[in-house]
């Protein structure tokens, strides 16, 4: 199934520019919104073109049933890649899908990952990734933004910071993003669910120099 991702000024906009690359009409192309217009960015969507193959029909309906069970009303598209599959759900109830701070989302694909692979043998497992609204790409931006003030902030008031607690990718992805600083390092502490990060000064001004001890378990 091709895909593409195109933007304008408004939802319809974007829809009718990826319309006119694909060479196709809306009838003939799966619709998601990733982004609504907004006053500082544009409308996001992605259109699929092509037929769905049964395996990608397959789990299509079986995510739908499960977010029947749960009352929600929301639109599936599924998306089969080399390796992995990509379920896109969006709609009216996508915020209670996903969660505070994405918890609910990763719970669901864990889900969905399980039943969907169960007893298949190593060969056949295939990676799905559930993403609503291109949330955890929006959230892994914010946090590469928030790790980067983080660190100024540490080094400009020459203290230790501790960030609210998170999940392990959250974290992950915080101290992947200031693994290169000269002046910071990360160390995850507490227990779950509530393990969060320290943005740590390597170097406090007036103190002598210490090794990194940075929480390698994340």
């Amino acid at each position: 199934m091709k895909s593409i991702e195109t933007q304008g000024k408004t939802v319809d906009q974007a829809i009718e520019l990826g319309l006119y690359k694909l060479g196709t009409t809306r009838d003939k192309v799966k619709i998601s919104i990733l982004e609504e217009a907004g006053l500082f960015n544009k409308a996001r969507v992605k259109l699929s073109l092509g037929e769905s193959s049964e395996s990608e029909e397959k789990l299509r309906a079986f995510v739908e049933t499960l977010i029947e069970k749960m009352n929600l009303k929301l639109d599936v598209t599924v998306e089969e890649q080399e390796d992995q599959f990509v379920v896109d759900v969006t709609g009216a109830d996508a915020a209670l899908l996903i969660g505070k701070r994405g918890e609910s989302l990763d719970g669901f694909q864990f889900l969905v990952s399980s039943i969907y692979n169960k007893g298949k043998k190593h060969e056949e497992y295939k990676k799905i990734i559930v993403d609503s609204n291109n949330y955890k790409a929006k959230r892994e931006e914010s946090l590469k933004v928030l790790a980067q003030r983080t660190a100024a902030r540490a080094v400009r008031e020459n203290h230790d910071i501790r960030l609210e607690p998170m999940t392990a990718n959250e974290r992950r992805i915080i101290h992947s993003a200031l693994a290169d600083s000269s002046r910071v390092e990360t160390e995850s502490k507490g227990n779950e669910p509530n393990r969060y990060v320290v943005v740590k000064l390597k170097n406090k001004k007036g103190a002598a120099p210490k090794q990194s001890n940075r929480d390698y378990n994340d």
